[in-house]
């Protein structure tokens, strides 16, 4: 079959369709996948920690994969002038999910040695020091979760407690929450309220 003028142009524009859109499926699928990917491995390198006592903006922090102990304090505001640095090892990597108590020069000066406590006497002593219990009233999960023994399934529990049952009456009370027992409160109740 002998193909005339118009029957070639065609035949090129059609080739020419086809190969466009091949290049631009092929091209930007590619590109896709590498976002995936960067998005991906962006993901794996980030870290969770929570930063609490003596920094001037207390909270839950993401951080990088390889960073020390010294960045979360500095992503929290830095330290406050009470804060004793001399009691955490600001070199040290952190890890997912840790919780970092920077603790107060008076704490550390009241002849107690925080280093043969352990974590929830620490955090008790810490609470007691600062005057500053939680409210299970209206704590968030993330301040529910500086309590020692509470993670965050049973901090969503006492949430949800609360809004099936109303305010606690009292502090006896947050015992009603499924997986909080006698030893757990025993835990906590020196720092938890249910005041303002």
């Amino acid at each position: 079959m002998i193909f005339g003028k118009k029957e070639w142009i065609i035949a090129i524009i059609v080739s020419f369709a086809i190969g466009f859109t091949l290049g631009y499926h092929t091209r930007y699928r590619g590109v896709n996948t590498e976002n995936k990917e960067e998005i991906s491995i962006e993901t794996e390198n980030k870290i969770y920690v929570h930063v609490v006592g003596e920094v001037k903006n207390p909270g839950v922090y993401e951080m990088s994969l390889g960073d020390r102990v010294f960045h979360a304090i500095d992503k929290a505001g830095g330290a406050t002038e009470d804060a004793d640095l001399t009691s955490i090892n600001l070199a040290e990597k952190l890890k997912d999910g840790e919780k970092i108590i920077v603790y107060s020069k008076e704490m550390l000066n009241s002849n107690v040695d925080v280093s043969e406590k352990t974590a929830s006497e620490n955090q008790k002593m810490y609470f007691k020091s600062q005057s500053n219990l939680i409210n299970i009233n209206t704590a968030s999960r993330e301040e529910l979760e500086t309590l020692p023994g509470i993670g965050e399934v049973l901090s969503q529990r006492i949430i949800d407690y609360r809004r099936t049952n109303g305010y606690f009456k009292s502090i006896e009370e947050i015992k009603e929450v499924s997986g909080i027992g006698e030893k757990k409160f025993e835990a906590i109740k020196d720092l938890i309220t249910v005041g303002p």
